[in-house]
């Protein structure tokens, strides 16, 4: 059974935004609606609702009943949250489903440019929104995905709330040492100071991707790039390596030391290269990079803390090998205090300028 409410062509590309009532679909709608109002973009929403399974005769009886019902209230909430957006002059289309939320967003990323959904949000029908919802939707979604968490607050001007992300893991016994190794040149815009967050890793304003050594990274940069066109922040380029003797590469201390610069160069090459051809294709962005001797996933959790966004690829080599499907990319993601945005590198998209 399904509900739809169509105001532009299925074959036009669309911001695809995830409602279910609960206060994260609430932030990804607005987010959602604030893409597609300055790329004018139409926005489709959606919300499902799962059908129970039942043995009984009597309640087997009234499932159309239920059925009837629970599409109603998902069609009356999207149509409240259509109202907004026809108000803020964004073209809108709604779409009631009955099934499993992941795989119908997923469907629908196939006509998409960008989808939005918000992070943990529960309600009656869709059941535990952004969890496995999320982790499907970036995992095998046809367009980029933004994942909205719930953002920290605080009253103080000088500490965040945000937890220092600063562990691989809930079950690490140790803290996981991150060093910036190496960058392009200091920052040159004003930001916070934070008490409880290190200056290397304080990216307060900018946009920060991560940046791996395969054949796609210049996919995930470019988007990247748009991204932090479309809101005028500085675009910071990340990569990270653990180059210490307790991680992958060399225990015998004198032979590390002596590899050390070179396993470096092919990182800092690489981000060079890249920042290079960011400015060249987008002047207007303030770009930079920085290179860590750390987990690519401790240092993008840790950037979450302070950056406007983060954004990584499905699929890396090298500094970001296993993004995404993998514990970086899931580590990522659960652990993100900004929005991250994930693009799907193992699969063409559309997010391009016209």
């Amino acid at each position: 059974m399904e509900h739809t409410q169509k105001s532009e062509s299925s074959n036009v590309p669309r911001v695809l935004v995830g409602i279910d009532g609960s206060a994260g679909s609430e932030r990804a709608f607005k987010v959602g609606l604030m893409v597609a109002k300055q790329r004018q973009w139409p926005l489709r929403l959606i919300g499902t609702f799962v059908r129970p399974v039942v043995t009984d005769d009597y309640y087997v009886r009234q499932l159309d009943q239920y059925r009837s019902e629970a599409a109603n209230t998902v069609q009356t909430l999207l149509d409240e949250y259509s109202a907004r957006a026809t108000d803020a002059g964004v073209e809108v289309s709604t779409h009631t489903a009955e099934g499993d939320a992941g795989a119908t967003l997923v469907d629908e990323s196939q006509e998409a440019r960008l989808a939005v959904v918000g992070k943990r949000g529960r309600n009656r029908f869709a059941g535990r929104f952004l969890g496995s919802v999320s982790g499907k939707l970036a995992a095998h979604a046809h367009c980029p995905t933004l994942v909205v968490p719930e953002r920290w607050e605080s009253d103080s001007e000088t500490e965040l709330l945000a937890p220092a992300q600063d562990r691989p893991g809930a079950e690490a016994e140790h803290e996981e040492p991150v060093s910036l190794m190496e960058e392009s040149h200091a920052r040159d815009h004003r930001r916070r100071s934070f008490a409880n967050v290190t200056e290397a890793l304080n990216f307060d304003s900018e946009i920060v991707v991560g940046v791996d050594v395969g054949d796609r990274a210049a996919d995930v940069v470019h988007l990247a790039a748009e991204a932090a066109e479309l809101v005028k922040a500085p675009l910071t380029l990340v990569s990270a390596a653990p180059l210490n003797a307790q991680g992958h590469w060399y225990p015998n201390t004198v032979e590390h030391n002596l590899e050390l610069p070179n396993l470096r160069r092919r990182y800092t090459d690489h981000l060079e290269a890249m920042t290079q051809e960011v400015a060249a294709k987008s002047p207007g962005v303030s770009v930079r990079w920085q290179f860590f001797d750390g987990s690519p996933a401790g240092v993008l959790s840790e950037a979450s803390r302070t950056a406007e966004l983060v954004v990584i690829g499905t699929r890396g080599h090298g500094g970001f090998s296993g993004l995404l499907l993998g514990s970086v990319s899931q580590a990522v993601l659960n652990r993100a205090v900004c929005p991250v945005l994930v693009i799907p590198t193992h699969k063409p998209h559309r997010w391009h300028r016209h």
